[in-house]
């Protein structure tokens, strides 16, 4: 498929003069909050619809009160289960003094639930640049959660995120070719390894694809121990291997075209204590680029692996949170 050129390379970006250099700001209009996800139109979603051969379903989330524990600050949420129509009335539920003998009305609700603690998509107002701000220059008294706020996750969740999936089995390919890899590590994933591995799948990234980066980290954190977990996770040790943070990987990512990026790490590009270039500052308030993390891929990597077909439809609906900093991606692939 040929590109589009009516888009921008990366180095002839900014299109607006008083943009940052390398900034997507104006490209969809001086209001615009999507960012890359302009790219999925109807046309690729149809393209991307056709697809589905097998009707196989592959749900690409967390539970809930995954990963633990958490990183930083977070928490896992508490569920509550409550029986409505006999609290209601002040009646024990199995009491002497309850009379119902059958139906109990129930209600539930979550405290405490981080909507980036797990399976998650940044929402462009999840960081802003330290010397240029917000995603097109939207000024911070602007995103608030209140009537009128930007840059939340509800832009998405009005559109939703439909599209073609591609999944980069780097874990697998490494593997293949038998080249050393830990997934405990910060390795770094760099343009020739993508490219590389999109070879060995014989495919190709087309204009508005997410980009689904299997690392097999998520498999090693989930099959760990507590002890190791922590360990895997904590700020002050966490090494998790991702995207190369550098501009060529920025600049690969913008002239492919890609509406977002999402992989089984906790941050899509290659994680240390102390990174010296960022990614997430270059890609989310710069481009517009979403990122989703700690996503689970596994039984999808397996599944591309038997079939040969690593391009899939991918659909997730984030929550339609007004002003959400970020949100559960509720995202699956099918097949």
């Amino acid at each position: 498929m040929t590109r589009n050129e009516e888009l921008p390379s990366y180095r002839q970006l900014p299109v607006r003069p008083d943009a940052p250099s390398g900034s997507s700001w104006g490209l969809w209009g001086d209001d615009d909050q999507l960012g890359t996800l302009n790219l999925l139109t109807d046309e690729r979603t149809q393209r991307a619809a056709a697809l589905v051969r097998r009707g196989a379903v592959f749900p690409l989330n967390l539970p809930l009160h995954e990963p633990q524990p958490q990183l930083a600050w977070r928490t896992p949420p508490t569920h509550h289960i409550l029986h409505v129509g006999h609290e209601a009335r002040g009646i024990q539920p199995g009491g002497a003094d309850d009379p119902s003998t059958g139906l109990i009305d129930r209600d539930d609700y979550v405290d405490g639930l981080w909507l980036q603690a797990g399976s998650q998509w940044d929402s462009l107002s999840h960081v802003r640049h330290r010397q240029h701000g917000n995603y097109n220059g939207i000024a911070d008294q602007e995103i608030h959660g209140g009537p009128g706020t930007k840059l939340g996750v509800d832009q998405w969740a009005r559109r939703a995120i439909v599209g073609r999936g591609v999944l980069v089995d780097v874990a697998r390919h490494l593997a293949r070719i038998g080249r050393d890899y830990d997934p405990n590590s910060a390795f770094e994933v760099t343009v020739d390894d993508l490219e590389a591995t999109l070879a060995a799948q014989d495919l190709e990234v087309e204009d508005g694809d997410i980009l689904v980066l299997h690392t097999g980290w998520m498999r090693r954190f989930l099959d760990a121990d507590a002890d190791e977990r922590g360990r895997m996770i904590a700020w002050e040790t966490i090494h998790t291997p991702g995207l190369e943070p550098s501009e060529r990987m920025v600049e690969w990512l913008w002239d492919h075209h890609v509406a977002a990026v999402a992989s089984d790490t906790a941050g899509v590009e290659a994680l240390s204590p102390d990174p010296e270039f960022f990614l997430h500052l270059a890609l989310l308030p710069l481009l517009g680029m979403p990122l989703g993390e700690f996503w689970v891929l596994d039984a999808l990597a397996r599944d591309c692996a038997n079939d040969g077909q690593y391009a899939c439809l991918l659909v997730s609906v984030p929550l339609n949170l007004r002003g959400g900093v970020g949100s559960p991606p509720q995202a699956v692939a099918i097949k």
